[in-house]
């Protein structure tokens, strides 16, 4: 199975995403191939979004994402947009098992820990979620 994040710019939302995505769908004992995209895509994660990740012990290795024109839509069985932009532009497959847009409010100050480990938090509970319903 392969899912994908998408996000404005791929370095923080859709970035956090894939992390938490990988180590909790390991947990949960499902085989998910997991992506991270933006539309107007950053390369670089920045460095308190990874160091926000690691206080929970969040793999940081491989978070570079991908451009939205990269990912292999017609191959997805889930996508998952988390902002309003992505939800717009990403092209929607006929194959897709699954698409949800989930509402994360974009972090603008990327200095501000508290708020960035507001929306790790946030994404968490949304991936145990999406994985309860998942495995069950």
């Amino acid at each position: 199975m392969k899912l994908c994040f998408v996000s404005t710019k791929g370095n923080v939302r859709a970035a956090m995403a894939k992390s938490i995505f990988a180590k909790l769908s390991r947990i949960a004992l499902l085989n998910i191939e997991v992506y991270s995209a933006g539309v107007q895509t950053e390369r670089e994660v920045p460095q308190t979004v990874l160091d926000v990740l690691s206080e929970k012990g969040y793999t940081t290795q491989n978070l570079e994402p991908l451009d939205c024109s990269l990912v292999p839509y017609e191959k997805l069985d889930i996508l998952i947009t988390l902002s309003s932009e992505a939800r717009d532009r990403c092209p929607y497959h006929i194959n897709h098992k699954r698409r949800e847009h989930w509402v994360l409010e974009e972090v603008k100050d990327l200095t501000d820990l508290r708020a960035l480990r507001n929306l790790r938090d946030s994404i968490e509970k949304y991936i145990k979620e999406f994985l309860k319903i998942t495995s069950a």
